[in-house]
Parts: C-alpha cells; sequence; structure tokens
C-alpha cells in the first residue's frame, strides 16, 4: 500500500525543479575544462523524478528531504567521470544519507566535512550538500582525478566544514569510530521512535546499538518509553531495571532480541544487545544524557 501511495505522489508531482534551486546546483558542478575534459552532454536535475536515476534507491533520499540533486558526465583524458550532488537542504539531514550509505571501516578523506573513497568513488559531506563522484578508465586508479575534481566542488560548496551531529554527547567508552547515523523513519523498527540519532559500541565480541530518540519534551520522550513498554508487553516480557538514577526497562521478545530503555530530559534512549556487565555502561550514559 505505501509503495502504491508512493507512486501515487510522484505521478502527481511536478517533475521540474524550481529554477532558483537548478541555477543553485548548476553553479556547484566542476568544469571539465579544468580537468582536460569535455561533458559528455547537458547536467540533469532531478526531485520527484529522482527514481528515473537511481531506481530503487530513491525513496531514501525524499525521506531525508531532498531539494534536488543534479548529475553531470564528463571525459577528462581517458577516464569517465561521473559527478552527482544532492542538496538535502539542511546539513543534518544530508548528514543522515550520507552516515546511512557509509561503514566505520572505509578509507576517510580530509574532504569536505568528511568524505570516503577508494579507486573508483569518492563521496564527501558538505553543508547541505551529498557529493557522490565515480570514475572509471582502462589504465588503472582513478583515485587523483577523482580527489582533484571533489575538492573543486567542495570550494564551490564553501562555508563551514563542521560534520553535523543529532547528539554531541554519546559516551565515548567504547564507540565505534564513525558510527553514528541519524534516523528519520522507524528507528528500531517503530515510527513513534523518530528522529533518533544512533551509534555502535563494542565490548569484547559483543556488539550494542545504542538509539537516541529525540523528542519535543521530556513529557514526549517518557511517552515515547511507555509505548515501547506495552509493546514488550504485547509481543513478549518487561521487568524493571535497578541500580540506574532514572526509572529505566528491560524488554525481551523473540524479534528484536533484549531491549533496555528509558527516558532522560527530551531524550527517549534504547541499547539495543547491551554488554553482560551493561551498569557501567547505562552509568556512562545516563550521565551523558543529562
Amino acid at each position: 500500500m505505501r509503495a502504491l501511495f508512493c507512486l501515487l505522489v510522484l505521478a502527481a508531482a511536478p517533475f521540474a525543479q524550481p529554477s532558483a534551486e537548478k541555477s543553485k546546483l548548476a553553479r556547484l558542478l566542476p568544469d571539465p575544462a579544468a580537468f582536460s575534459g569535455k561533458a559528455a552532454g547537458p547536467a540533469h536535475f532531478y526531485l520527484s523524478n529522482l527514481y528515473e536515476y537511481i531506481d530503487g534507491g530513491a525513496e531514501a533520499y525524499h525521506q531525508y528531504g531532498l531539494a534536488g540533486m543534479t548529475h553531470l558526465d564528463f571525459r577528462a583524458r581517458d577516464t569517465d567521470v561521473t559527478v552527482d550532488i544532492y542538496d538535502l537542504g539542511d546539513p543534518l539531514r544530508a548528514f543522515g544519507i550520507y552516515a546511512a550509505e557509509r561503514a566505520p571501516d572505509y578509507h576517510f578523506l580530509d574532504i569536505g566535512a568528511e568524505g570516503y573513497g577508494s579507486d573508483q568513488i569518492l563521496n564527501f559531506l558538505q553543508g547541505n550538500y551529498y557529493v557522490k563522484l565515480s570514475a572509471f578508465n582502462d589504465q588503472g586508479p582513478a583515485a587523483a582525478l577523482l580527489e582533484s575534481v571533489a575538492r573543486a566542488v567542495s570550494a564551490k560548496i564553501g562555508g563551514g566544514r563542521s560534520l553535523p551531529q543529532a547528539v554531541a554527547w554519546f559516551p565515548a567508552r567504547g564507540l565505534v569510530a564513525r558510527s553514528q547515523k541519524y534516523v528519520v523513519e522507524s528507528p528500531m523498527g517503530h515510527d513513534f521512535l523518530a528522529p533518533a540519532a544512533t551509534a555502535l559500541y563494542r565490548s569484547g565480541q559483543q556488539e550494542t546499538t545504542l538509539v537516541v530518540s529525540i523528542a519535543a519534551t521530556p513529557l514526549d520522550a517518557a511517552a515515547r518509553v511507555a509505548r515501547l513498554r506495552a509493546h514488550f508487553q504485547s509481543s513478549g516480557k518487561v521487568a524493571p531495571v535497578a541500580g540506574l538514577p532514572v526509572e529505566a526497562w528491560r524488554g525481551t521478545n523473540s524479534f528484536e532480541g533484549d531491549i533496555i530503555f528509558f527516558a532522560s530530559g527530551r531524550y527517549a534512549l534504547l541499547v539495543a544487545h547491551p554488554p553482560e556487565d551493561s551498569g557501567t555502561f547505562l552509568k556512562d550514559l545516563v550521565s551523558c544524557a543529562k
């Protein structure tokens, strides 16, 4: 039903982007001549019709509030280069889609707020923009060319290059570097927890997911915890967790496993697959979330 709704929305929406958005994105594209290259054709612009370019992947960009996207192909000597620039209209939403596609073990680069790359791709985040570059030739790696193109686009975007975060107080102990994400739809499968920041933690062989559901008020955060209690009462079991300065609960069912959750200020916090000795981690979390 949801897929049908999305198709109806796309069919009803106009495919043309506002002229101002088109012009703004066009100014960010690199000049192929600067790389001894020539454009393969005019730049393309997408918004509601993004599915025509990335069939099956467009919905995620729309979930994060896509304002517009431009695409350019050019050939620089013996290398075919593709430039895709996504405008999410907000640095945090741009971070959300960027972080959804990165992994902690990628090769990261000092480009924009953060970037990563290989011999044939280079993606980076800067301001409201998620930039994705790719290159292909028959001669070997194209990493140097990709980096030059990326730095040209970065210079055109300009502005600050800090990495936005939904929350800045994740406990440091055991945090997996660059595992933070920003989720705008159904964190842990629950619509009422959105939006949320998430991160991975490791203790020995145990991997734990921390979800910080960002509510508007402390009352809203408490209501989210109450809904989680009701969910586990109907789908499995729930019991209080002792030894913490807040009212906390442990919920368990057959498909979500073991989750400890509680409210602190305007946050509802979930610890999925908690470490065996979870006391220290939970106390760190309560201290940080005040």
